[in-house]
């Protein structure tokens, strides 16, 4: 039995990990890039790609020149793959369809294949095709694939790719508020302590530059930043941490230093993983963003005698969809 894992961010890496140590057997591939953590022990290889798989591209042509920089990493990952083609048994281990590498090993790699979904954020909770996605981007992505003899499949149906046949189960924390939860189970994950801090949180999500423009996305960081200011606790905490995203266009961090001239700013690295971050360092009190998948993380593996204390404050300025899991965990919601 082969197993490839496609590795795209740390928390992902962090969740083929846990499922690894519950027991999975074979021939276990991960896919990564050296920027990430992992376990080597783990195992059995380890495909490197030379550059990041993150893009926070600044404007079209450094856009166009990240997608076309990845295309050729996979390419390279993909013939190193080539050993693999025509095994009987073969598992991909992956989140979504619609990255180039993930949509040519589930569509076009090896006829046996079979699928099993890992959740790396609220993807799995909505209704995400690939309608929700950016036209232009999606036919420069099939375009630029085909160029290095990567076919791209106009997938259907979720992102996730969970509604085809051969995706046999996905792994999400939440099964019961998951899409398909007949075809769910629950990711096993560890509950986690920390030392609480008078300390703010901000969750950016800058991701959500690419989609909607960098100008609305600064407006509403913006409006994040008078919820913030409204907070009962804002008078006496010191201390605001801002975590940007892995991928999406930088903002401008003067725009942190002058919304909270009083107060300390910290400006996290955006490629350590935040959950890490928050329970073993920062464990602020108070926490904002907009809908980040970190906010459901922090929750649930918050350990009992802290979860109640933890406030979570959610901007619902973008994907209302996911309303009823935030009310599902009494986060204060504020549109």
């Amino acid at each position: 039995m082969t197993n490839i894992f496609i590795g795209l961010s740390n928390n992902q890496i962090k969740s083929y990990e846990s499922l690894l140590e519950k027991g999975i057997k074979g021939n276990n591939i991960l896919i990564a890039n050296s920027s990430l953590n992992f376990d080597q022990t783990l195992f059995s290889k380890v495909i490197l790609s030379e550059s990041s798989f993150n893009n926070q591209a600044s404007g079209r042509l450094q856009s166009i020149q990240n997608i076309t920089n990845k295309i050729s990493e996979y390419k390279r990952i993909v013939k190193a793959l080539k050993l693999y083609k025509r095994d009987k048994y073969i598992t991909l281990y992956f989140t979504y369809i619609e990255d180039v590498l993930t949509n040519y090993l589930f569509f076009s790699f090896n006829k046996n294949l079979r699928g099993i979904v890992v959740e790396d954020g609220t993807l799995n909770y909505y209704n995400h095709t690939i309608e929700n996605l950016d036209k232009k981007k999606v036919y420069l992505k099939k375009v630029l694939s085909s160029l290095y003899g990567l076919n791209f499949t106009l997938y259907k149906g979720h992102s996730s790719g969970i509604e085809y046949n051969k995706v046999i189960k996905q792994y999400v924390r939440s099964p019961k508020l998951s899409m398909f939860p007949e075809k769910s189970e629950e990711l096993p994950y560890s509950k986690r302590g920390a030392n609480l801090t008078d300390t703010f949180l901000i969750i950016g999500q800058e991701a959500y530059i690419n989609e909607s423009g960098k100008e609305l996305y600064n407006t509403r960081l913006q409006q994040l930043f008078e919820v913030i200011k409204k907070n009962n606790g804002y008078n006496t905490v010191s201390k605001i941490y801002y975590k940007p995203h892995r991928n999406g266009e930088r903002i401008d961090y003067n725009l942190l230093y002058d919304a909270f001239l009083d107060k300390e700013v910290e400006v996290l690295s955006a490629n350590e993983p935040l959950e890490d971050l928050y329970f073993n360092e920062i464990g602020s009190e108070n926490i904002f963003s907009f809908d980040s998948s970190a906010l459901l993380n922090i929750y649930l593996e918050a350990a009992e005698e802290i979860k109640s204390k933890i406030k979570f404050t959610v901007l619902l300025k973008y994907n209302k969809e996911l309303r009823f899991i935030f009310e599902r965990f009494n986060f204060k919601i504020i549109e």
